[in-house]
């Protein structure tokens, strides 16, 4: 994992609490930021949440309230090392969630995990295309802005950088965006909050910088479309846990 610490960006992390915005405005950012995407996609309009919260950081970082560099939108120090990171750690995130993940928590809430938004991927290459393309984009690149690097940096401004209050930081950060996948059921919100805390981990193992949890979960979303788009994800479930998906509910 130390290959791709961006150490410059770990010492803009450890120092962003001196910044001289007040402890309300900060309150009030995650606060704002929270509630827009949790009622987004409580509504089944999480792209349009993603959208107002983006325009609400460029406009913070307009008013040097934050920024993409200490978010750590910034290089890695080794590109190759941190693409394959991202694409193992995914890849292994991706078959863990089909497997255990999701098939655990339909038992738990006796609620099937709701995909049907891409259900049109099933058999349909031109759907899997144009999918691939929303989850690099508003996925990928901007779920993890906004979760992984807004988030938790304005976090890290109230409460510092002490494994209690990083532990805290992963939790919140989690249920905010399991609540943000409410649109998913509520086996999908505990499923992606789970998702959620190992993207959190990666990006604070990766000394705060947001290339990694990026590839980790291009490469998760990635994956699970197209074992979707081939019918192979029910098959996988029903063959670990030797039952139909349909006796969860």
């Amino acid at each position: 994992m130390n290959a791709s610490i961006n150490l410059n960006n770990y010492q803009n992390i450890l120092e962003i609490r001196n910044l001289s915005d007040s402890p309300l405005v900060t309150i009030a950012l995650v606060s704002l930021a929270a509630v827009i995407l949790i009622v987004s996609g409580i509504k089944n309009k999480a792209s349009v949440g993603i959208i107002i919260v983006a325009a609400i950081i460029f406009f913070a970082s307009r008013l040097r309230l934050t920024s993409f560099a200490q978010m750590g939108f910034v290089p890695p120090e080794n590109w190759l090392n941190t693409v394959l990171l991202g694409l193992v750690v995914g890849t292994g995130l991706s078959f863990l969630s089909i497997i255990v993940i999701q098939p655990l928590f339909e038992q738990l809430t006796k609620r099937r995990h709701d995909v049907s938004i891409a259900e049109g991927v099933r058999g349909n290459p031109k759907q899997l295309i144009t999918w691939l393309v929303v989850i690099w984009t508003l996925g990928a690149f901007g779920e993890e802005i906004l979760f992984r690097g807004f988030l938790i940096c304005q976090l890290i401004k109230l409460m510092g950088t002490s494994m209690i209050a990083l532990v805290m930081n992963v939790v919140l950060n989690s249920i905010i965006f399991g609540l943000a996948h409410a649109y998913q059921g509520r086996s999908g919100a505990w499923s992606t909050g789970i998702i959620g805390a190992c993207l959190c981990i990666c990006y604070i193992l990766s000394g705060y910088n947001l290339w990694l949890p990026i590839f980790v979960h291009a490469a998760i979303n990635t994956v699970e479309l197209i074992l979707m788009s081939r019918g192979v994800d029910t098959g996988l479930r029903e063959l670990i846990w030797r039952r139909p998906l349909n006796s969860a509910v």
